[in-house]
């Protein structure tokens, strides 16, 4: 059970994942489920690091689920945001995401396997969006998502940065 603990918790954000989907947005059920998807993403890698559990299947599992987490997030949320963002937002999202998958296929590309990195800057990006639902109505959405931005731009840095690391090594 120990060996397999982070990886259950992983599994339980994917099922929360897919119920939030058979939720009204914004409702008491949807945050109990959204609340319980936020805090296995922080336990499930606590956990695997402190009884030295980590595993290749337990990062890609993790991966998985966070961007599964994350696109059912934007379908659930985005009906709000398009009323509240105005357009030079949507284009700097559609900017950030295009680079993020950009970067994610040049991964692929060069290592022949899917793989998402968790730099702090990930991290900490990640925790500001999970709180993006509870803000929607809010005064400070525009510039806590400008800040979201923000670091989703220096995360994509990072990301090329990797990228041209991992071609420069495998061209030497």
């Amino acid at each position: 059970m120990k060996k397999n603990l982070a990886n259950i918790i992983t599994l339980t954000r994917l099922i929360g994942t897919i119920a939030l989907f058979f939720t009204d947005t914004m409702s008491a059920e949807f945050f109990v489920i959204y609340i319980w998807c936020g805090i296995s993403d922080i336990l499930d890698g606590f956990i695997a690091r402190k009884t030295n559990t980590i595993s290749a299947l337990g990062s890609k599992l993790d991966s998985i689920s966070d961007i599964s987490f994350y696109t059912m997030m934007m379908y659930k949320i985005l009906p709000f945001l398009r009323r509240r963002f105005p357009r030079y937002i949507w284009i700097l999202i559609y900017l950030a995401v295009g680079v993020r998958i950009l970067c994610y296929i040049a991964v692929a590309v060069t290592k022949g396997y899917f793989e998402s990195r968790h730099t702090i800057v990930n991290k900490i990006n990640s925790g500001m969006m999970f709180f993006l639902p509870f803000l929607v109505e809010h005064p400070l959405l525009i510039p806590f998502s400008l800040t979201i931005l923000a670091g989703a731009f220096i995360s994509n840095i990072e990301e090329i940065i990797h990228i041209v690391s991992i071609n420069q090594i495998k061209g030497a």
